[in-house]
C-alpha cells in the first residue's frame, strides 16, 4: 500500500486489479475491491485501521466480475453507475460459479473462501456522475466512456490524482471483450492526454501506477485491434484471428502462466471487435 498523495491510498499487490482508498474526516471512501475474499477482508482491516473509521462507501470503477466478487465484504454501500449495475444485475448463477471455478484452479488455497462468497450488486447508483459528501468532504465519482458498460472514475483534482479503473491499464493487455464502442474509449483516452492531466498521478485500473503517458500505449493496441479487424471486414471474413491474438500477445509482458489466460482474453475482445465494427 502506497500513499499516493495527503490522505489517498493505492495498492498494486491484490491479484487482478488495484484498489485504493481516500480517508475522509469520519472515515474512508474505498475504490473497487480485491477480488479474493481473503484479501478483501485483509483490505478492509487495512482501511479501516489506516482512516481511524469506518468504510463509507465503496466504489465500483465497472461492472467487471472482479471488482464486484468480493465487493460485499468491505461492509459498505456500493456505489457504481448505473450502466454498471444493469450489467451486473443479469449475471447468472452460472455465470458466477464459472468466475468462483476460474479464479480457484488459479489460487487453490483459497477455493474454500471463494466457494461461500455472497455476491451483492450496486445500492446507489448514477447515470452521468454523482458527488459524494458523506465524510466531511466532496468526493466526484465521473461516468466515462471505457473499457466496459458503466465505466466511471473517480478524480481529485486538488489532489491532482486519478483512479481510472480499466479505462486505462498500464502494462496490461485490455478486456476488449466487455468494451461497448472502443471508438468512444479511444476518444476518453485522448482526454486523458490533454495538458490538464500533465501532472495527474494516476491509479490503472490494473498495473503499475503510472502517468498520463501510459495512455499511448494502450491507445496504440487498441487502435491497432480496430485496423486488423476491420480489414477483415473488407476482406469479406472473420480471417485468421489466431494469428492476430499471436500479433497482439507481444504488446503488454505476459508471464508464462498466463499466456493461455491472456490469448484467450484477446480472442474474445477481437470476436467482440467484429460485431462492434460491423455496426459502424
Amino acid at each position: 500500500m502506497k500513499e499516493i498523495a495527503a490522505k489517498i491510498y493505492a495498492s498494486t499487490e491484490y491479484p487482478g486489479l488495484n484498489v485504493g482508498f481516500i480517508v475522509m474526516s469520519r472515515g474512508a471512501i474505498a475504490v473497487d475491491a480485491p477480488t479474493l475474499p481473503h484479501d478483501a477482508r485483509a483490505w478492509r482491516q487495512r482501511i479501516v485501521e489506516t482512516a481511524g473509521g469506518p468504510i463509507l462507501y465503496v466504489v465500483l470503477t465497472d461492472a467487471h466480475p472482479d471488482r464486484l466478487l468480493s465487493a460485499s465484504l468491505l461492509g459498505a454501500p456500493i456505489v457504481a453507475a448505473r450502466g454498471a449495475y444493469d450489467r451486473a444485475s443479469v449475471y447468472t448463477e452460472g455465470f458466477w460459479r464459472g468466475i468462483v471455478e476460474g479464479w480457484a484452479r488459479r489460487y487453490p488455497e483459497m477455493a474454500e473462501g471463494l466457494s461461500g462468497t455472497s455476491i451483492a450488486l450496486p445500492e446507489i447508483m448514477f447515470t452521468d456522475g454523482l458527488t459524494l459528501h458523506k465524510g466531511g468532504a466532496a468526493v466526484t465519482v465521473s461516468g466515462v466512456n471505457g473499457a466496459g458498460p458503466g465505466s466511471a472514475w473517480v478524480h481529485l483534482p486538488d489532489e491532482d490524482v486519478l483512479f481510472a479503473g480499466d479505462t486505462l491499464v498500464a502494462e496490461s493487455h485490455p478486456f476488449l471483450y466487455a468494451a461497448p464502442d472502443t471508438r468512444a474509449w479511444l476518444n476518453t483516452l485522448r482526454t486523458l492526454r490533454r495538458p490538464r492531466f500533465s501532472e495527474t498521478k494516476i491509479v490503472p485500473g490494473r498495473g503499475p501506477l503510472c502517468d498520463q503517458a501510459a495512455s499511448r500505449p494502450l491507445s496504440d493496441y487498441i487502435a491497432l485491434a480496430r485496423r486488423r479487424v476491420r480489414s477483415m471486414h473488407v476482406a469479406g471474413g472473420r480471417g485468421d484471428v489466431g494469428a492476430l491474438v499471436a500479433e497482439m500477445l507481444p504488446f503488454f509482458p505476459v508471464p508464462d502462466d498466463e499466456r493461455e489466460l491472456v490469448s484467450r482474453r484477446i480472442k474474445a475482445g477481437l470476436d467482440r471487435l467484429y460485431e462492434e465494427l460491423e455496426t459502424e
